[in-house]
């Protein structure tokens, strides 16, 4: 049986919408330099720390051996097969 999602919180989905218009504009991830600027954190280890709680949670995939390797999950296939 699927793990119960944990509940969203405002910097988790600061983090989702930051993700998806960096994405958007440069067609490639921002790296966690970029991203702990984006969204107002000083440090590279705190956008880690939600990238992997993203990742574990299923909304993020990410490619440890790439710097822009983080990338948005599509859920629909998942969402239509759970039905």
């Amino acid at each position: 049986m699927p793990r119960p999602r944990a509940r969203m919180t405002p910097q988790w989905e600061k983090v989702i919408r930051f993700i998806r218009a960096y994405i958007q504009i440069h067609g490639v991830s921002p790296s966690y330099g970029v991203l702990a600027q984006g969204i107002g954190l000083k440090s590279k280890a705190n956008v880690h720390r939600i990238v992997k709680r993203l990742e574990a949670e299923g909304l993020l995939e990410r490619n440890p051996r790439k710097f822009y390797g983080v990338r948005m999950k599509d859920r629909t296939v998942e969402e239509v097969l759970s039905l």
